[in-house]
């Protein structure tokens, strides 16, 4: 469970990188003139994110559907044959999805 605990917090950190240069990539467009808004979701899985209660985003998804690829999908290591949902939300974290844009457009006025 503790490699488990630490693969968690590895991605949550990637997450928190890739959010701060999304969040920096929108300051610049709107230092130079457009209309450009980040919306971050974190808050939103807080607590139900992969392993989560209720987890909202696959793990590794190891059952194949027709439309996967793995050596297309994991260029890197295709041999496992893990699905392209693997890392991806469930329906229950689309709508966490939804729901940060929609509080994002509210802020924008829409």
């Amino acid at each position: 469970m503790a490699v488990v605990r630490r693969g968690v917090a590895e991605l949550n950190g990637i997450a928190d990188v890739l959010s701060t240069a999304k969040q920096g990539a929108a300051d610049d467009a709107r230092k130079a003139g457009a209309q450009v808004w980040f919306s971050n979701p974190k808050t939103d899985f807080d607590g139900q994110g992969i392993c989560g209660n209720p987890e909202q985003i696959h793990g590794l998804v190891k059952t194949l559907t027709k439309s996967d690829k793995p050596p297309l999908d994991w260029p890197f290591d295709g041999r496992y044959g893990l699905s392209a949902q693997s890392f991806h939300p469930k329906i229950g974290g689309a709508r966490l999805y939804a729901n940060s844009l929609e509080r994002t457009m509210a802020g924008m006025g829409l």
